[in-house]
């Protein structure tokens, strides 16, 4: 597994994150304007309080930044761990990974998930799945890359970009990670 390299140090995101998490998924965001990707903060109000989303909603969001900038988060990847009663298999999505494009290429993304596969595996889940727009292609390798199986469901979002998202899968068993395609019955 990938360590974190000395220069960046790890920590939970608080609610006192507030302004650098928006900047720096605002700045993810930017990257994809020409797209038709717009950053609206009323459609993503879970980053005005994310340490009480995520606690509230059984998981966490941990948080990277520089030995130099210790306030300025680069890095974000966080989970969380559905309701029980949706499914019959233990399930934990995993939710808003984004690295400044400065900081990429330094394997701060694959780091923050791994981790979470490895929390996942500790949990004894079954299937950590995500959603992700079409447009984030970047992200979308990555994830190809880590044994993720994109599925064939998608879901349309009502909001300013017009969002539409494919569905990404990981079946964890025995500790191991399975590939997602060829055992899934959604997609």
């Amino acid at each position: 597994m990938i360590k974190l390299d000395q220069q960046f140090k790890q920590n939970p995101v608080t609610n006192n994150d507030t302004s650098s998490l928006i900047e720096l998924v605002r700045s993810c965001y930017e990257e994809y304007i020409d797209q038709g990707v717009v950053f609206d903060i009323h459609e993503e109000t879970e980053l005005l309080e994310s340490a009480s989303y995520f606690e509230n909603h059984n998981g966490e969001l941990l948080g990277i930044n520089t030995t130099n900038e210790p306030t300025q988060l680069i890095a974000v990847c966080g989970y969380i761990k559905p309701d029980s009663s949706l499914s019959k298999t233990p399930l934990m999505e995993l939710k808003k990974l984004y690295v400044a494009p400065e900081y990429r290429g330094y394997g701060l993304a694959q780091y923050r998930v791994n981790k979470i596969i490895k929390e996942a595996t500790n949990r004894h889940i079954a299937e950590l799945f995500l959603w992700t727009d079409t447009r984030f292609t970047k992200a979308h390798q990555l994830y190809k890359k880590l044994g993720f199986s994109k599925q064939k469901t998608t879901r349309k979002l009502s909001d300013k970009s017009h969002s539409e998202e494919f569905c990404y899968r990981l079946l964890i068993k025995n500790n191991q990670c399975i590939n997602a395609r060829k055992h899934s019955k959604l997609g």
